[in-house]
């Protein structure tokens, strides 16, 4: 399986893998995925893993949020799931 992601509930943006990421958007590859009932944070590795958790299998019932965008855990609540990235957290241009 190659590269995929989720947008972010917050910006929109991609959840970043962490290869090849130019610096200035290196904040973009940490996150918080949560289903309303669990919340995991971490560094996204562009396979499916947060923070070491596997999401691979059931990440579609997640919502993902970089950590940027999260601020503090009350502001982000789950109301449906996040969707995937058509630029994979991988590709990306300059508007990003």
């Amino acid at each position: 399986m190659g590269f995929f992601s989720w947008d972010c509930k917050g910006c929109d943006k991609s959840i970043k893998a962490p290869y090849g990421i130019p610096k200035q958007m290196a904040w973009q590859n940490e996150c918080v995925a949560t289903n309303g009932e669990n919340t995991i944070k971490g560094k996204y590795d562009g396979y499916g893993r947060v923070g070491g958790v596997d999401l691979s299998e059931n990440g579609d019932s997640y919502a993902f949020c970089h950590k940027r965008c999260w601020n503090k855990p009350g502001d982000f609540i789950f109301d449906q799931p996040s969707q995937q990235s058509n630029d994979q957290g991988f590709f990306y241009g300059e508007e990003d």
